[in-house]
């Protein structure tokens, strides 16, 4: 028998509490607890039976066991599959992803890894082994805020101790947030190397306030798009001069496509991904971009409108598009009205601002016909090629989209509504007004490599070194786990704009570990402005861990580089205008315009230490990012006392000799 011990039963207790409105659940916990008496079954219910109807259902204890492996694409598990055999392709350990061999990370021999399908309020549990020879690592469940669980949320040296190789971690926590989420890890470059995957939190659709507008919401209409590399992400850190950038080489929808060889002029018979519909019915769509690079996808469906119901998970009033634009860790849901005329049609999802020239895209197959699955990941006609545009009347986030203008028919994110809103955040006095300005910094020779510093760094190009950093510092991770090891924590610990430590007394840019502390229960307004000196069309997600954040306005003046006068004048200038949303959309994931901010609001009521950072991997890596302590660590969730620790060894020699002598 499977059994929970230890932390699980402590969330469970938490539960009962939380419950106490819900007398079917509350029933069902604290039937679970009288019979435990120490020990939980999961067995029950293995993951993959969670996924259910949530309108008439009572929680349950999902559990999933996933194997962390260096594996490879286009193994010995396809066979026959580069040869034309499609059947092979297929096989359960076959990774295809665009048909072209090379080393990956997997989660149970998959790319993306299983997908999780719950209800909400369901308990999840995910025992996950790392059998990585040589690699640690830890899995983020991006879009859950983890209130109960906060040593859950999986960032290494913020909240746990990474996973180390030849151990398992059992993570377990409530599918507490409703909607379209996903996981990854939050190691090093795992997440490009295909540590990703589905995590979709379903509620009742009588509590969707959009629910009327689809009648099918199924695990076969999640659209889980990435970016790809033909080597691994890290050989990237920190860099090849000769590379000529990071840069991926192709586009994955859902793990799958084909890679077209320009020099072999040969493309690879890999499967391509199948949406089945039917005709006259209207079909739930969600939307998750898992990219890791610098590179906007643009999703757009031959012939159909995307009717957009939600963001990052939360519920927004309904707006229709044919293009829709997202970065890195966003989500967008839209509805699909079945009326097409023809069989299939394509899927095609694009990369765009500094991969535009790049020209990447990748298809995918929306179909009506109830045939072999098999005959349409294969198509027989050729897609269209780059210089065949589909129609755009409708986009969602165009990367230069003028914020506030939605006649023009380009809408940003804060161009939509929410349904209902938090008067006192959006309308009260902040407690906090913060300015977080980012940046990727030139760095020289000699700071790198003749001060003996060892700090993070990517080369780009050649020569050209650069390190991420907010308000001029560069994030640099403590050798413990924060929010589960607080006895650890010195005076000296923490570093921010204001208190640098001496060794950055001469230094512009500082690595440290940068914390930003909040008072709970604190209002919170935050601008955050991208202070990189040119335009493009490089716009910076910027994810928040443990909270949703009420995105007030967006905005840039491409004419000169941003600053927080300009930011706060635009602003005013918006409010005046009465330019503004009376209900402000909520995000955990904000997409900055090039050299222009977004602000936002939040309250401070989840204690413990989150990461807030870039979502373009290369730049969390080189240190575009900071922690947000929210109140005292006296007031933050407890993680069990046999929690695991870590931390650097190094004693005197002569404790380590006394077993010797």
């Amino acid at each position: 028998m499977i059994v929970l011990r230890s932390h699980v039963l402590v969330l469970l207790g938490v539960l009962v509490v939380a419950y106490a409105t819900r007398a079917n659940a509350q029933s069902w916990l604290n039937t679970l607890l009288e019979q435990s008496n120490g020990t939980l079954d999961v067995s029950t219910f293995p993951g993959e039976q969670c996924l259910r109807e949530c309108d008439n259902t009572q929680p349950r204890i999902c559990h999933f066991s996933w194997t962390m492996e260096h594996y490879h694409v286009m193994g010995p598990a396809c066979r026959d599959c580069a040869k034309g055999n499609h059947t092979d392709c297929y096989h359960p350990a076959c990774i295809t992803a665009d048909g072209v061999e090379r080393g990956v990370m997997s989660l149970n021999r998959k790319i993306p890894g299983p997908t999780i399908s719950v209800c909400r309020h369901d308990l999840i549990v995910v025992d996950i082994t790392n059998a990585m020879a040589g690699t640690s690592a830890a899995i983020h469940w991006h879009g859950l805020h983890q209130r109960a669980t906060p040593y859950m949320d999986g960032v290494p040296f913020i909240t746990q101790c990474p996973i180390g190789f030849g151990n398992t971690f059992r993570y377990a926590f409530l599918a507490t947030e409703p909607g379209t989420q996903f996981y990854h890890s939050h190691s090093g470059h795992h997440k490009v190397n295909g540590h990703y995957g589905a995590l979709i939190v379903r509620e009742p659709k009588r509590v969707d306030p959009n629910g009327d507008l689809y009648h099918y919401d199924t695990p076969a209409h999640v659209i889980l798009g990435s970016d790809w590399m033909h080597i691994d992400g890290e050989m990237f850190m920190p860099g090849l001069p000769s590379a000529g950038g990071i840069m991926p080489i192709n586009l994955l929808i859902n793990g799958k496509g084909t890679y077209h060889d320009p020099k072999k002029n040969e493309t690879t018979q890999t499967p391509l991904e199948v949406y089945t519909v039917r005709r006259g019915a209207r079909f739930r769509f969600r939307f998750i971009n898992a990219a890791s690079h610098v590179c906007p996808l643009q999703l757009q469906i031959e012939d159909h409108m995307m009717e957009v119901i939600a963001s990052d998970s939360f519920h927004l009033q309904p707006r229709k598009v044919d293009t829709l634009v997202s970065t890195s860790g966003e989500r967008y849901d839209f509805v699909l009205d079945a009326n097409g005329v023809k069989d299939t049609y394509w899927v095609r999802l694009r990369s765009l601002g500094p991969c535009a020239d790049l020209q990447l895209e990748q298809f995918a197959v929306l179909r009506y016909t109830t045939g072999p699955y098999i005959n349409d990941a294969f198509p027989t006609r050729a897609p269209p090629t780059y210089e065949e545009p589909f129609r755009n009347v409708a986009t969602a986030n165009h990367p230069n989209a003028t914020c506030g203008r939605p006649e023009f028919g380009d809408y940003c994110i804060t161009d939509f509504q929410a349904y209902d809103t938090d008067e006192d955040v959006i309308n009260g006095v902040p407690d906090h007004q913060l300015t977080f300005g980012f940046y990727n910094y030139p760095v020289s020779f000699e700071s790198m490599f003749e001060s003996n510093r060892y700090e993070h760094y990517m080369n780009i190009y050649g020569s050209v070194m650069m390190q991420g950093a907010i308000n001029n510092i560069s994030l640099a991770y403590p050798p413990f786990s924060l929010l589960t090891q607080p006895e650890k924590i010195r005076d000296d610990t923490f570093c921010d704009e204001n208190n640098r430590p001496d060794s950055c007394s001469d230094r512009q840019l500082c690595t440290c570990t940068h914390r930003v502390k909040i008072n709970l229960g604190d209002i919170v307004e935050l601008y955050i402005l991208d202070l990189t000196p040119s335009v493009n069309d490089l716009n910076h997600p910027f994810h928040l861990h443990g909270y949703q954040m009420f995105v007030m306005e967006m905005s840039q003046d491409r004419r000169v580089p941003i600053t927080l006068e300009i930011a706060q004048n635009i602003a005013r200038q918006r409010l005046l205008s009465r330019n503004t949303v009376a209900l402000p959309p909520r995000k955990d994931t904000v997409s900055i315009p090039s050299r222009g901010y977004a602000r936002v609001r939040f309250r401070a009521n989840n204690p413990g230490f989150w990461l807030m950072h870039c979502h373009y991997e290369w730049h969390t890596a080189v240190g575009m990012a900071l922690v947000l302590q929210v109140g005292e660590t006296s007031e933050m969730v407890k993680a069990p006392a046999d929690f695991p620790k870590c931390d650097s060894y190094t004693p005197a020699v002569g404790h380590l000799l006394q077993g010797s002598l």
